[in-house]
């Protein structure tokens, strides 16, 4: 009987749906950026974490920790996005506004978003909206090839399939490209953070007007992707590794059925 190694494919589906969790997790968290923020005359530094659509503020003024939701909003007319704890849609919308014309907001988590007097903020403390867009896609994207590589995984483990897509080589490929999104992603946060300001000001009205001195990083949100990157490289292997044996593993037995003329049937 051939030998078929069905394990490493059905291997490979049990890695593919940890790595579709990590990213599920990796876009519903809220530490892509993280920081702690600290002032003369604060008891306990402030801390800031947000992700891709919103996080917590935690102010120590006090010796009791106040704790407001920062909401990730876009102004798409402006080309920008801000976190603000602001506690109304429209608030927050005017807020954004403000900053990415490099006005300063007032400060404080209420509904006044009025305008304060003083310089322009240069650079604007904002996000880039093409570039928030971007993200979102090439991740959601990232998401949709996971979910497809481990489906393909599970339906290969318990069945052959005749069409090259459904079968062993379109595992393959999905692997490979939900790699590459994985990777693009990470690559892409990560340029702009180092690169565009972002650390700097962290896409915050409080800490672009406030002189913080600022303990800011990349959060697990974002280096939960690059386990989900190696994950599916991981798939890439076992279905080479498996390739590999197969063809080393020596044919089956064949019987040959050579001058037999009574019409004897051969069964194998």
């Amino acid at each position: 009987m051939a030998v078929t190694r069905r394990e490493y494919i059905f291997s490979s589906f049990l890695i593919g749906v940890v790595s579709v969790l990590l990213i599920v997790v990796a876009v519903s968290s809220d530490s892509w950026i993280v920081s702690s923020a600290s002032a003369q005359g604060q008891i306990r530094d402030n801390y800031i974490n947000y992700g891709l659509f919103r996080g917590e503020l935690e102010i120590n003024i006090l010796s009791t920790p106040v704790i407001n939701t920062l909401y990730m909003t876009c102004v798409v007319d402006e080309n920008a996005c801000a976190v603000s704890c602001k506690t109304t849609p429209e608030a927050r919308e005017n807020e954004v506004r403000a900053l990415a014309q490099g006005y300063r907001p007032v400060l404080g988590c209420n509904s006044d978003s009025t305008i304060l007097p003083g310089d322009l903020l240069d650079p604007p403390p904002v996000i880039s909206f093409a570039f928030y867009a971007s993200t979102l896609a090439v991740i959601f994207l990232h998401l949709a090839f996971a979910v497809i590589s481990s489906g393909l995984a599970i339906v290969n483990a318990t069945r052959n399939p005749t069409e090259p897509i459904w079968g062993l080589p379109g595992c393959l490929w999905s692997n490979a490209i939900t790699a590459v999104l994985g990777f693009t992603v990470l690559l892409m946060f990560g340029v702009y953070w180092a690169t565009s300001g972002l650390k700097d000001h962290l896409a915050f009205s409080d800490t672009a007007q406030i002189s913080y001195t600022l303990s800011q990083g990349l959060g697990y949100s974002y280096w939960l992707l690059i386990a989900a990157v190696i994950f599916s490289l991981c798939n890439v292997g076992l279905i080479e590794l498996r390739k590999y044996l197969l063809e080393r593993d020596p044919p089956p037995p064949t019987i040959k059925v050579e001058n037999h003329s009574d019409g004897t049937i051969f069964l194998y």
